[in-house]
């Protein structure tokens, strides 16, 4: 991990901007000078060379195959709130919800199809069921974890307790479950960002680490408003 730790100081939020090692906004990614000189901002060419040398290992693989199928579920439920949902506010979060993991889904996909080949996700893929996920032109289906494998993931038979709620009831589960299922996702981030290696992979999974918190916050409060 020091070689991760050393790149991710690098990188900063290099991990949300699409398959490359593009940092986002606010302050100006540094790259270390020599001893005693100030930092200088990284040009494109180290923050590519930073992440080409820093690799990744089985726990990055693990956790982006788990997360893509984590967020497949919570588009799930968000899809069933336009025709249940009571509450603006709760109409207005899964919204949001959506808009943000639809786009997180399609980064670590390409995440998959940039650094991992065939033969590593296919060892991966063993024993895995859940989403199937397409990697290069061969079509190859890799399942991720089974839902009982991931924390926060709602089980068969909450989902269709909330298929089956509409109005108050269904506003309540859905924030129950929501909340339960970001819970769970902030805790599969950590857990990657204490084994994992590839410095995308930590910055996104501090990037969902960030936002979830704070909706958690909004799906906690967006009942009593």
């Amino acid at each position: 991990m020091v070689v991760a730790g050393a790149v991710l100081l690098v990188l900063g939020g290099a991990g949300c901007a699409g398959n490359g090692p593009d940092p986002v906004g606010g302050a100006p990614v540094l790259a270390p000078g020599a001893p005693g000189d100030p930092a200088s901002p990284a040009s494109e060419e180290q923050l590519a060379a930073a992440v080409e040398d820093a690799g990744h290992n089985d726990a990055d693989v693990e956790y982006v195959l788990a997360m893509i199928t984590h967020h497949e579920q919570a588009l799930e439920m968000t899809e069933l709130v336009p025709d249940r949902a009571r509450d603006e506010g709760v109409r207005s979060l899964a919204e949001r919800i959506e808009a943000a993991q639809r786009p997180e889904i399609e980064l670590m996909e390409g995440w998959l199809e940039t650094y991992v080949d065939d033969t590593e996700l296919q060892r991966h893929c063993g024993g895995h069921e859940g989403g199937s996920h397409h990697h290069g032109d061969g079509g190859d289906d890799c399942a991720g974890h089974g839902h009982s494998d991931m924390p926060g993931m709602a089980t068969p038979e909450q989902m269709a307790a909330l298929e089956d709620a509409s109005g108050e009831e269904f506003d309540a589960l859905f924030v129950e479950l929501m909340v339960t299922h970001h819970e769970g996702g902030i805790s599969m981030a950590e857990d990657v960002l204490a084994d994992g290696n590839h410095p995308q992979v930590l910055g996104m999974a501090n990037d969902l680490i960030t936002d979830q918190r704070v909706e958690i916050g909004r799906l906690e409060s967006v009942l009593d408003d």
